[in-house]
């Protein structure tokens, strides 16, 4: 199946937004992610695996497995898996910290460092600002959309 690559611009720019909101409010975030459904629609995906403070590379692993299971039945056509990660010294980040987005659809796959710093604000009431510097792409083998 084909995608308009808008979309995967959408549940890129999705995963910014909703990670850019959490470490805002937060400071962290867990492995949250997005899917584009065979309507063309975008959906919010999150995992739960009935833990109070879950394990999040547990889940990562719970998401990752849902997007495969989805996109082999062919009830999706495109995932987007977000993690809050350390960027590899090997790609220059301007910063340590990172989202790290693994996009896929049929065809492509990628992960996308999305540097960034938390700011500190405010004398009486602090508050968290995160800022993001410009998106690493980096060309990956399929993992949700593997082939026949």
């Amino acid at each position: 199946m084909n995608i308009d690559p808008h979309k995967l611009h959408e549940l890129l720019n999705y995963c910014i937004d909703f990670a850019k909101t959490m470490l805002n409010n937060s400071g962290e975030f867990y492995p949250f992610g997005a899917a584009v459904g065979i309507d063309g629609q975008v959906k919010a995906v999150g995992g739960y695996d009935g833990k109070e403070h879950p394990n999040p590379q547990d889940i990562y692993r719970l998401l990752g497995e849902s997007f495969t299971s989805n996109a082999q039945t062919g009830e999706i056509c495109a995932a987007a898996l977000a993690a809050n990660v350390n960027i590899p010294q090997e790609y220059q980040a301007p910063v340590p910290d990172g989202l790290r987005v693994h996009l896929e659809c049929d065809g492509f796959s990628r992960f996308i460092y999305v540097p960034y710093e938390l700011e500190r604000k405010g004398i009486f009431r602090k508050t968290t600002e995160a800022k993001f510097y410009e998106p690493i792409p980096v060309e990956i083998g399929p993992a949700f959309f593997r082939p026949a």
